[in-house]
């Protein structure tokens, strides 16, 4: 079965291959737990208001087994007792960077405690691609 927003963007197979591919990388190996990456990618799509997204990514959050508290954390984000200092800066990032876009100094600081420049950098790059794919799945109203 095709999923209806990836049947929709196949109107333009370029732009669906590069999507498919830079997520790929962003959500491939690295140095960020997959299953925390799935994480980021929950409380992206639940403060974009992209229910189908969300519903995705929790699915694939279970498959790497996260915890149900941190799934129904996710939800909640930085100020969920289901996450430990280092998760919680790295969601502050994710806020950040999707609600306003600018990153505080201070939210750099705390993931410099927990993170190193390359994991920033990767924790970036999964909150951009994710926010990319909510933009469009709920501009085609799914």
């Amino acid at each position: 079965m095709v999923i209806d927003p990836v049947k929709a963007l196949a109107h333009k197979p370029e732009l669906l291959r590069s999507l498919l591919s830079l997520s790929a990388v962003a959500d491939g190996p690295g140095e960020v737990d997959a299953g925390f990456k799935e994480v980021l990618n929950i409380r992206a799509s639940v403060l974009n208001g992209c229910h189908f997204c969300t519903q995705m990514h929790s699915n694939m959050a279970r498959l790497h087994k996260v915890a149900a508290a941190k799934l129904e954390g996710a939800k909640e984000g930085s100020a969920s007792a289901a996450f430990d200092e280092k998760e919680k800066a790295a969601l502050r990032l994710c806020e950040e960077s999707t609600e306003g876009v600018k990153v505080s100094d201070a939210t750099f600081e705390g993931l410099r405690a927990h993170y190193s420049e390359a994991a920033i950098v990767e924790l970036l790059g999964v909150v951009g691609v994710i926010n990319m794919w909510n933009r469009l799945v709920v501009a085609l109203g799914f």
